[in-house]
């Protein structure tokens, strides 16, 4: 798979442009401020509908517009697929979703262009709290299988519904069918999640081995939940676990307006000498395990797919230091379209060969270098 052309309007700093792309390699150059970032944050926003950098999507309309669009035209296994969004700032926020220009639901669009984004936010994913955690797995479990995503949904709006019965006089009886509702739901989340989370170190120990220094600590990956649901367990269990606990816990839940207990409190937890990651690893350490969790998923989401996923790196000699990065290029190069920014043109001499170089000056792309060749 990968992204041929790309129509941008309304998007942070950059310039009403379209821009064609390699099938290879990438390599955006330019000075600090002048859109690079904004450029690949633009791709990543068109495939995933969210952003690498920012939560909002009224953070990247550009200043003094209410809206932006994005348009691309991607190439897959089967065939072209163009596909577009408009988001209107609002609030509330709105987007309009296409592909082939018919209307898409969310779910479905999201399965046509996945791209893999690495950057400097991913230190949030290693060293910040559960929920960018919770995010990365679950939209991970999706891109396995598809029903993850109204599953995750079920869960959540049963969980509201069950906060909401807590904070007003529902009876007991009431209480107990939200409960077994959120029950069976809460079971099919973790369910997915523990899959998911078996995938994940599967791939995720040979790519860290492959990426870290020798001096790295070993670093593990596992699910974590309440202490007292078991791996082992199927769905049926796991949900009469938290249909008891929904009921042990109701009178304290009612004082605090919050059900404390399940998978929206959860968290893929990283360890390493037997401590949390966070406080062991240094920077760069953080940066590379960061790298081999997001390589892991995109390889078992390939392997799913049957086909590769384009992959983005954010400011490539910020983020990591020439070791790492030579192996992460090594291990990416080959049929995976490349999208690699930096502010120091000088670095892309040591990394992929035959690839495509544009310049952005003030966000607008100023050159298309084509295709380089090799002496």
């Amino acid at each position: 798979m990968h992204l041929v052309e790309i129509r941008i309007v309304g998007f942070r700093n950059l310039a009403p442009a379209k821009v064609s792309w390699s099938p290879s390699g990438n390599l955006i150059a330019g000075a600090n401020g002048q859109g690079k970032t904004n450029l690949l944050e633009a791709i990543t926003v068109l495939g995933n509908l969210r952003s690498f950098r920012v939560s909002s999507m009224r953070q990247v309309v550009t200043h003094g517009a209410s809206e932006f669009f994005l348009e691309g035209r991607v190439e897959t296994k089967t065939g072209a697929v163009r596909l577009s969004q408009q988001v209107i700032s609002g609030p509330p926020v709105r987007r309009a979703l296409e592909l082939g220009g018919v209307t898409a639901t969310v779910p479905r669009y999201l399965q046509v262009f996945p791209i893999v984004a690495l950057s400097g936010a991913d230190r949030e994913l290693v060293a910040g709290g559960p929920r960018s955690r919770r995010a990365f797995l679950d939209r991970f479990a999706f891109l396995l299988e598809n029903s993850v995503f109204d599953e995750i949904n079920n869960y959540r709006r049963t969980l509201r519904q069950r906060n909401a019965a807590l904070s007003t006089a529902v009876r007991e009886r009431e209480m107990e069918v939200w409960e077994d509702r959120l029950a069976r739901a809460a079971a099919v989340v973790v369910q997915r999640r523990r899959r998911a989370c078996d995938r994940l170190v599967e791939s995720f120990d040979p790519i860290y081995r492959e990426l870290r220094s020798e001096d790295f600590p070993e670093v593990d990956l596992s699910y974590r939940g309440e202490a007292g649901v078991e791996p082992a367990e199927n769905g049926s269990e796991v949900a009469e676990y938290y249909r008891k606990r929904y009921t042990e816990t109701r009178a304290r839940d009612r004082r605090t307006g919050f059900t404390s207990e399940g998978p929206h409190r959860h968290d893929l937890v990283l360890r390493a000498e037997g401590r949390a990651v966070r406080h062991i690893l240094s920077s760069g350490q953080t940066k590379v395990v960061a790298a081999a969790l997001r390589l892991a998923s995109l390889k078992q989401i390939e392997r799913e797919r049957g086909e590769h996923l384009p992959v983005i790196i954010d400011d490539v000699d910020a983020e990591l230091d020439a070791v790492v990065l030579a192996r992460l290029i090594k291990h990416l190069e080959g049929e995976r379209q490349l999208f690699l920014s930096s502010a120091d043109s000088g670095v892309f001499e040591e990394l992929t060969r035959g690839s495509s170089r544009l310049e952005i000056h003030q966000g607008t792309v100023i050159e298309s270098a084509g295709e380089r060749t090799d002496d």
